[in-house]
């Protein structure tokens, strides 16, 4: 049999290094998601052709980003203004929002933000785009809901699910304070009950010595003295766990012979009685000469793992090990786990257990063992060394919530990217088209480039539609085609004509209806 080892905690990272870590690389995901976006959302009032622009674009929403936690309201505030005018940058909203969600703010000044960031973009949209309502409120409501009600929905599931976590480790926290309490009062009451018995027997013996006729009264003072001290020792012990004092049937009160050889045996044959399979396995000599509080830990540890093979693996093969070495007991229940289907417990027997176990100054351990079956184990000292400190567990996280947390990063990643090519796919599925006014601001002598950063690319359906309307184009000239609406529905078609990339000639043509 292996004894009980205590686990070893590897070294971690401290937590300030780690999120700093983690905002470092959101905020390049924010960067990356930002130029990418501005790559495939052309936004005619503020055009992003360069990488230059895209590179600016970019590090608006890293800024932005990157002030959320410090200044929540002023970030998604200026994370919709830029988004407003390049809407490449609606995973920075995305993120502002879901801060601003998760703050313990009043839910009015929560939908009051949120509000008014959803109404900034589409204003300046509006007025960039020359008041085309309808076109702005189609695609700015859907980026409302993707980039703003999304993420606010997220957040109200994900901390509701954080409460309702808190609220099940505090139940669990209390639970195993009570576990840890009880047996605490069981030792306080074997303390008292022990130590009460030999005060009594010092108060007895210093009696009998201080009635002895044959003895002078000098000599019958100090015992006189010692039985004075030893009823106020016992007082005093009285008072101080007298209250912790519990009672306990009659079958599991310590004695004598608890922990020996004959008081495990006597366990493992009424557990044998119960209809439990279970052998007992003995190393070393008896354990008649250690203290008996090692003694009774060696009998609650047999005791409780019997029970938790009784109530949740009946049927099964069970082993109990006690071995005596010459430094320390090694003692455990082991079970193969492979008949019966028990009922579920609340583990608070092993805590109370373990709580006996590290007032000694020994080590527990009590899990499932590798492919099937349970253990529970300790390695106890010969001798009661002081108690090993109990480590808060914040600074541990179990493997299960690090992995769950890891996911739950994934999937806000995936739905940020998501969240970007809904956008991308609703700003190419509905064309912003400039202004009226605002056309024919290329003058005759601009360059092509400049033609395309303000009108963008060459638009295919234009060129198409304007097959039969419009006039002859300049001899030896290369045209560029654009469309737009005016306030009363009617298709406008813009022609411009470069002769060596320099615009020699520009026409508008009317679509009927």
């Amino acid at each position: 049999m292996s004894g009980a080892h205590a686990l070893i905690r590897t070294p971690r990272l401290a937590p300030r290094v780690v999120a700093l870590g983690c905002e470092l690389v959101l905020l390049g995901f924010v960067g990356v998601v930002s130029y990418m976006a501005a790559l495939y959302i052309d936004w005619s009032s503020a055009p992003c052709a360069t990488p230059s622009a895209r590179l600016l674009v970019a590090g608006g929403a890293i800024l932005v980003a990157a002030v959320r936690r410090l200044l929540p309201v002023t970030a998604l505030l200026a994370a919709s203004v830029l988004f407003g005018l390049y809407p490449a940058t609606g995973v920075t909203v995305a993120l502002a929002a879901y801060g601003v969600a998760g703050r313990a703010w009043s839910v009015r000044r929560r939908a009051v933000g949120l509000i008014v960031a959803a109404f900034v973009p589409f204003t300046i949209a509006l007025v960039g785009s020359g008041y085309q309502w309808r076109v702005s409120f189609i695609v700015f409501g859907v980026a409302a809901l993707v980039c703003l009600a999304g993420p606010v929905a997220v957040q109200m599931l994900l901390g509701q699910r954080e409460r309702l976590i808190g609220a099940l480790r505090d139940q669990t926290r209390y639970a195993a304070s009570a576990a840890r309490l009880q047996e605490r009062s069981r030792i306080a009451q074997e303390m008292h009950d022990l130590l009460g018995h030999r005060l009594s027997l010092i108060s007895l013996y210093a009696g009998s010595l201080e009635v002895d006729a044959t003895k002078p009264s000098h000599e019958t003072e100090p015992a006189r003295l010692i039985r004075g001290t030893a009823r106020t020792a016992m007082d005093e012990l009285r008072a101080t766990l007298g209250m912790l004092r519990q009672r306990e049937p009659a079958a599991t009160k310590p004695a004598d012979c608890t922990g020996t050889w004959s008081d495990v045996a006597e366990l493992v044959r009424q557990a044998q009685a119960g209809g439990i399979h279970v052998e007992l396995h003995w190393s070393g000599a008896d354990l008649v000469g250690v203290g008996q509080p090692i003694r009774q830990a060696v009998h609650r540890i047999v005791r409780e793992g019997l029970t938790n093979v009784y109530r949740h693996a009946p049927g099964s093969t069970a082993s109990v090990f006690v071995e005596h070495g010459q430094r320390s007991i090694h003692v455990g229940v082991f079970d193969d786990g492979r008949v019966g289907i028990g009922t579920p417990g609340t583990g608070l027997g092993l805590v109370g257990v373990q709580e006996r176990v590290r007032l000694l100054g020994g080590s527990f351990l009590a899990g499932a063992l590798p492919g099937q079956g349970f253990r529970v184990a300790a390695e106890l000292p010969l001798a009661i060394a002081p108690p090993a400190p109990v480590e808060p567990d914040t600074d541990s996280e179990p493997a299960d919530n690090r992995w769950a947390r890891a996911g739950m990063s994934a999937v806000l990643a995936t739905g940020l990217i998501g969240a970007v090519a809904i956008l991308v796919v609703t700003f190419n599925s509905v064309t912003f088209n400039a202004p009226p006014e605002l056309v024919g601001a290329p003058r005759v002598g601009s360059t092509r480039a400049e033609v395309t950063d303000y009108i963008g690319r060459d638009d295919v359906l234009a060129r198409q539609a304007a097959r039969g309307l419009e006039t002859n184009p300049p001899q030896g000239a290369d045209c560029m085609y654009t469309y737009f609406s005016t306030e009363d529905g009617t298709i406008m078609i813009e022609r411009y004509c470069f002769r060596q990339d320099i615009l020699v000639d520009k026409a508008r043509f009317g679509v009927p209806a």
